[in-house]
């Protein structure tokens, strides 16, 4: 799977760099019976000629949105894997000398807090489940190399801590950290799927109203804004009478993503 990663990545590479256009009416081709174009009313669905994977009710066309939730997505992941690996590296190197001390699981950690704080600390929330993880991970592996006859000997030495550290835990833990920076980068794009279901996310909305003649009273859209995949879901799973194959695709994409990271930690893991 993990091939998928580099044409997911182009992907997002070659996403507009600008929202994607809004089209109340969408103009269609001409039928032969006038001169005047067919007009559209959003939204279209999949297989439409001018929209293969359909529009959401603004007229937004999906491959649009998917390209730019999908680059979101990539720069939210990897700016909460920055803030949160090296934290949790010290966190699971000092947790190897105490195995005795547990981690919370971090998916009821992001919950609470997010529920707790809003969502303006939705990232911030994120980086501290980076921390939380890459602290378990290498917290196990660390417990499991100081078991090692070599390190009891060293200890029956009178070897210090930092020499432990530098000698012998260090070189076994450095082989492994490829593995575990895909497998917590992973974990990010299941938390962004799980979170954005239940409609968490630190982006803005706009509200469009829109009627009809026999209709006094607007109906109001709350539209997504520079929206990563898990803002999309949330917003496609409250139109899902108009089109309900809309939460599929960033659903999909998700679900890729952690797969083809899942594999690359798999094969990145030292053997043996």
């Amino acid at each position: 799977m993990r091939w998928l990663l580099l044409p997911l990545l182009l992907l997002a590479l070659l996403a507009p760099r600008t929202e994607c256009p809004l089209r109340p009416v969408i103009q269609g081709p001409s039928v032969q019976a006038g001169p005047a174009p067919q007009l559209l009313i959003p939204p279209l669905r999949v297989g439409h000629p001018l929209a293969p994977l359909g529009t959401d009710r603004a007229g937004r066309d999906a491959v649009c949105l998917l390209r730019r939730g999908l680059a979101r997505s990539l720069l939210v992941s990897l700016s909460v894997l920055a803030l949160g690996v090296l934290p949790g590296l010290a966190l699971g190197l000092w947790l190897a000398w105490r195995p005795r001390l547990t981690l919370p699981g971090e998916m009821m950690v992001l919950l609470a807090l997010v529920l707790l704080l809003g969502r303006d600390a939705f990232r911030p929330v994120l980086a501290l489940g980076v921390c939380l993880l890459t602290a378990r991970l290498v917290a196990v592996r660390g417990a499991a190399v100081l078991r090692e006859p070599f390190v009891e000997g060293a200890l029956a030495l009178g070897a210090a801590p930092r020499h432990l550290l530098i000698r012998h835990l260090w070189p076994h833990l450095r082989p492994g950290l490829p593995a575990v920076l895909a497998t917590v980068l992973s974990s990010v794009f299941v938390w962004l799927m799980e979170l954005g279901a239940l409609g968490f996310h630190d982006q803005p909305v706009l509200s469009v109203g829109f009627t009809d003649s026999y209709d006094r009273t607007p109906d109001l859209l709350a539209l997504p804004l520079n929206a990563d995949l898990g803002q999309l879901i949330s917003f496609f799973r409250w139109t899902w009478l108009d089109t309900p194959e809309q939460l599929v695709w960033p659903v999909l994409l998700l679900i890729a993503l952690t797969l083809a990271l899942k594999d690359v930690a798999r094969r990145a893991a030292p053997r043996g």
